[in-house]
């Protein structure tokens, strides 16, 4: 997963938002459902089951609505604090073993990617692109 994600870019400049919400999403929605593990062993756990996901996905979308009409300044000030502090959310989540070093690595490097309501936006976009992906119960 650290491979994937290393280089996370939300600015629509880069031009490779379409292989990130595609491609890569896939990709990494395989390293969260451990796939790989999956076929090789009979009993295996997610890196994140699919409610947990959607707990963070559900705090990204909440940041996304607050950041909706303000300007570069008042998302600074109002809402990227904010988003930073999902850090430790993801940390404690790892702590109390609901998510894994897979699930760790994609949020940090998404969240240090985010400077601007527009990369918030993408952001939000990449989460909807993984679940997409993720195997259905």
């Amino acid at each position: 997963m650290k491979k994937l994600v290393e280089d996370i870019s939300f600015k629509e400049e880069d031009g490779q938002l379409a292989e990130l919400f595609s491609s890569k999403a896939e990709e990494m929605a395989k390293c969260l459902n451990n796939r790989e593990r999956k076929e090789r062993e009979e009993r295996y756990k997610p890196d994140i089951s699919t409610t947990q996901y959607r707990k963070f996905y559900e705090k990204i979308l909440e940041l996304n609505e607050k950041a909706k009409g303000l300007d570069e300044v008042a998302f600074k000030i109002k809402v990227l604090p904010f988003v930073k502090m999902l850090n430790s959310k993801v940390q404690y989540s790892k702590e109390r073993k609901h998510s894994g070093a897979n699930f760790v690595a994609l949020m940090e490097t998404s969240i240090n990617a985010v400077n601007s309501a527009h990369e918030l936006q993408n952001f939000k976009y990449l989460l909807e692109s993984i679940i997409g992906y993720m195997p259905k119960k």
